[in-house]
């Protein structure tokens, strides 16, 4: 049995050291944030909710194109605009917060696909298309994440991250 001096000094030194630790429930790392972030991006636009979407672009945004805010707004309205039922898979987000404060790199996949093809994709094996995005992120002073910068190419099945694959086949079982 253990003397009361000594259970007291070990909680003690359990709750020193629990201290220097962050708690498992505790706030997210800015990478989860950030990819959380995504994930509601990927929700506005497949709810065709460009004005919330938009909000989450910084005034100073612009492509690998030259296109500013207003230049996506347009491109993401025309694009949405073409069908029914888009139905957008983010599949990996490789993000990187080690830049200089209030800056992070993000590289992700998804997959896109829309109208009767979402409906029947899993009876045809249809996966949708592939794009790779690299986009640059800025925080705001509200500790908000607003999208600065885009890049983006379409890629085939075979070109996609290792991790993307892992979630399309688990989206997709006979792929």
């Amino acid at each position: 049995m253990m003397k009361a001096g000594k259970a007291s000094f070990l909680w003690a030194l359990v709750l020193a050291v629990a201290g220097f630790f962050p708690a498992g429930c505790g706030t997210p790392s800015e990478a989860a944030r950030i990819r959380e972030f995504l994930k509601e991006s990927v929700a506005l636009a497949e709810k065709k909710q460009i004005g919330a979407l938009m909000e989450r672009f910084s005034p100073d945004y612009s492509d690998f194109e030259g296109r500013d805010k207003a230049d996506a707004e347009r491109l993401i309205g025309d694009y949405l605009g073409r069908f029914r039922g888009i139905v957008i898979h983010l599949l990996s987000a490789r993000v990187d917060v080690s830049g200089p404060e209030g800056r992070a790199a993000v590289e992700c996949e998804m997959s896109f696909s829309h109208g009767a093809a979402e409906v029947l994709r899993k009876l045809i094996s249809y996966t949708g298309e592939y794009y790779r995005f690299r986009f640059d992120l800025d925080k705001t002073g509200k500790g908000e994440w607003r999208f600065a910068y885009a890049d983006w190419q379409s890629v085939s099945l075979t070109d996609l991250f290792p991790e993307s694959l892992e979630i399309l086949k688990k989206l997709f079982p006979d792929l």
